[in-house]
């Protein structure tokens, strides 16, 4: 798959092709319906499958204090929509430009002009151009003047309920992971850096990762059962978000993790902790001992949730 990053001279092969435009915030299913949809016609008409897409989340650069915090990485993104079968992803340099531009002038500009898609595939409550002024009538009626059809993919439910890049967010930091889960299509995957603890893990023959990552959504205070990635590895672990209640009840809020099978130190590398299960709220204990006794038994239970995934 090719990132292009250059709205100039683009690549023949990539001219004439089945378009997706969107943040595609979490690739989650609905998203998924979308970019399978466009691949399949793509595939029908012999061209490519391109999606346009904007990275950070457009409220980045439109009003920093309303962005949200991000449920995954551009590299998963990216990883994900290559999965799918996309030939090329168009992530424009010059973004605060492109979102700046009335909805005329992104389809008349962009996607008739520099692209000159065939055929646009959008979800159903596709908005485009500055100020989201785009609305599934107007890119009609753009697109018949550029000679563009455009195909409109139904919602996807889950559990009862529309599929949501909002939604999945509000379960997230509830702590409902699994749910969460259902809606992206995988575990939600929180991606950081491991920092130097307190060492306190260690001493109980439990030693953690402490993974910070300041930009990603934090679940709901608890403990889970998870897996970590870690230097190319998946492990099983136990992730614990909280304030260590036991040592100490007004401290911030931490992500760490106990990798049931790895041995080392991880100490400034990326870790990705997927949440699977949530297995029980944060509490005190009476001393280290309790604690020690509790911790051998989320390992327990976490060896029982992922025996079945």
């Amino acid at each position: 798959m090719e990132l292009i990053r250059n709205l100039d001279g683009i690549d023949p092969r990539y001219r004439r092709s089945v378009l997706s435009v969107g943040v595609f915030d979490g690739v989650h299913v609905g998203h998924q319906r979308v970019l399978g949809c466009a691949v399949e016609r793509a595939r029908a008409l012999a061209v490519a499958p391109v999606v346009f897409t904007f990275h950070p989340h457009p409220l980045e650069a439109l009003r920093p204090a309303e962005a949200p915090p991000l449920i995954q990485t551009f590299g998963q993104k990216l990883e994900l929509m290559r999965a799918f079968g996309i030939a090329a992803v168009v992530w424009p340099e010059n973004m605060t430009e492109v979102l700046a531009m009335p909805p005329e002038d992104f389809i008349g500009r962009v996607v008739g002009e520099a692209l000159e898609a065939r055929v646009v595939v959008e979800g159903a409550d596709f908005r485009f151009g500055a100020g989201a002024a785009g609305d599934r009538v107007r890119l009609e009626r753009l697109a018949r003047a550029h000679g563009i059809e455009v195909e409109f993919v139904g919602d996807v439910e889950v559990d009862g309920q529309r599929v949501s890049s909002t939604r999945i967010r509000r379960l997230i930091a509830a702590g409902r992971v699994a749910e969460a889960a259902r809606c992206l299509g995988r575990p939600y995957s929180y991606v950081g850096t491991v920092v130097e603890g307190h060492h306190r893990g260690g001493r109980l023959g439990y030693p953690t990762v402490n993974v910070v990552a300041p930009r990603f959504l934090t679940p709901a205070e608890g403990v889970y059962a998870g897996w970590a990635v870690a230097r190319g590895t998946r492990y099983r672990a136990a992730i614990s978000v909280g304030r260590t209640p036991t040592f100490h009840k007004d401290h911030p809020v931490v992500v760490e993790a106990f990798l049931l099978d790895f041995d080392g130190e991880l100490y400034g590398e990326q870790v990705a902790l997927a949440f699977v299960e949530y297995l029980r709220p944060q509490r005190a204990f009476a001393d280290a001992e309790a604690l020690k006794m509790q911790m051998a038994a989320d390992c327990d239970r976490v060896r029982a949730v992922l025996a079945e995934r």
